[in-house]
């Protein structure tokens, strides 16, 4: 399979939000309604998104980016980061999510930027390794509790 990367268009914005539950289940209430807002401009949670198509056209992968402010370990005051990182089950350990994750270096790099931030579930061991594998370190480890106040 040859690997396309490209940024995403709105004919795409159905087969986006589908690959974003299968990544997050959680989110398929909500999914096209924040898919709507980044093409309406007014998601301020992504700024980019690169997809990833097969051979027939088919949408096997995403990467959104965006930037942050005051990244943990970060050089910058504003860092490119990447809110999410997927790749369809059947289609991983093809070089696809390197290629997204080559693609996303260089969208931050047109931009003037020298580091790329992202994260991962420190129980996503598999998402861990696969960072540090591509070149990621490790800055800190992180659990973040909540209380409900009554």
């Amino acid at each position: 399979m040859t690997v396309k990367i490209r940024t995403i268009q709105a004919t795409d914005a159905a087969a986006w939000s589908a690959l974003r539950i299968e990544f997050l289940p959680e989110i398929k209430d909500i999914s096209q309604a924040e898919v709507n807002a980044f093409f309406l401009g007014s998601y301020p949670n992504v700024q980019e998104v690169l997809v990833t198509l097969d051979d027939n056209q088919h949408m096997i992968g995403f990467i959104e980016l965006n930037l942050r402010d005051n990244v943990p370990g970060s050089s910058q005051q504003t860092t490119p980061y990447i809110e999410a990182w997927f790749v369809s089950p059947d289609c991983q350990g093809q070089g696809i999510g390197k290629a997204l994750i080559e693609a996303a270096e260089q969208w931050a790099k047109q931009q003037g930027f020298q580091e790329l931030g992202s994260d991962a579930p420190i129980s996503n061991k598999k998402s861990v390794n696969l960072h540090k594998q591509l070149g990621f370190n490790e800055i800190e480890r992180v659990v973040c509790l909540l209380k409900p106040l009554t």
